[in-house]
């Protein structure tokens, strides 16, 4: 097997992956609290897709690159979060991780500037799961928070109104809102997510709960970013192998 095909099988082996990672998510969240399991699977899942990049990036060098020495350390090549696209360029990263590359195809050190954050496709995602990466081979499993947010939603014959924290509205006496199903809030209240409305007529009121956890380095909800990131390095490995 090539090197490409070490990567797709690492990718393959992620979205296999993912739905037990759901699981052990939603039991974390059912008690309140980051489960041992889930941690361990994130920590398996995120090494896997960073060596699949890396694997990608070998796959590159050994087509088009080269090196003075017999064993060149090859990674796949990204810009910090705080670099700039001249950062990038000035740092020679890209030459660095894949050697021969610039002189050999310049078109494929263009293609990974894209890749970067700042670059075409805008991977934001990228350096921040680099650090996840980062911080979990430091014998640290990444640690999460678990935040709840409230939405006030407000609904009669189609037509609704949503509320998010932080949101209030304010009625005077002699005003009031009609909804087209014929529900009615009258005026002379001030209602959010904490204080719902009285409501006349057909309508219904919730406030729903959402509940998830979130990386601590980077804010991100754990489940959408690791669906991100599988996809993202999916799309760095396609490319990468038919350029």
């Amino acid at each position: 097997m090539g090197c490409f095909d070490d990567a797709r099988e690492l990718l393959s082996h992620a979205r296999h992956e993912l739905p037990r990672i759901r699981k052990a998510y939603a039991e974390s969240l059912e008690a309140k609290e980051v489960k041992g399991p889930l941690l361990v699977e994130i920590k398996n899942l995120l090494e896997n897709l960073r060596s699949a990049l890396d694997f990608a990036a070998r796959g590159v060098f050994e087509l088009h690159g080269s090196s003075a020495k017999a064993e060149p350390n090859i990674y796949f090549p990204y810009a910090r979060l705080d670099q700039t696209r001249l950062d990038f360029q000035k740092s020679q990263r890209i030459e660095t991780c894949i050697p021969g590359l610039t002189k050999s195809r310049p078109d494929i050190v263009a293609a990974i500037m894209e890749m970067q954050h700042f670059g075409a496709k805008a991977y934001r995602w990228l350096p921040e799961f680099i650090d996840l990466n980062n911080e979990n081979k430091h014998e640290r499993l990444t640690p999460q928070t678990r935040r709840e947010t409230k939405e006030l939603r407000i609904s009669s014959g189609g037509t609704s109104i949503s509320m998010g924290e932080g949101t209030s509205i304010s009625m005077g006496p002699g005003t009031s809102m009609s909804f087209g199903g014929g529900g009615v809030i009258r005026g002379g209240q001030v209602f959010d997510v904490n204080r719902p409305p009285r409501v006349e007529g057909p309508a219904s009121v919730e406030v729903i709960r959402w509940v998830s956890f979130h990386f601590d380095s980077n804010g991100q909800p754990v489940i959408s970013f690791l669906e991100t990131a599988v996809e993202g390095v999916q799309s760095i490995v396609d490319e990468l192998h038919k350029l």
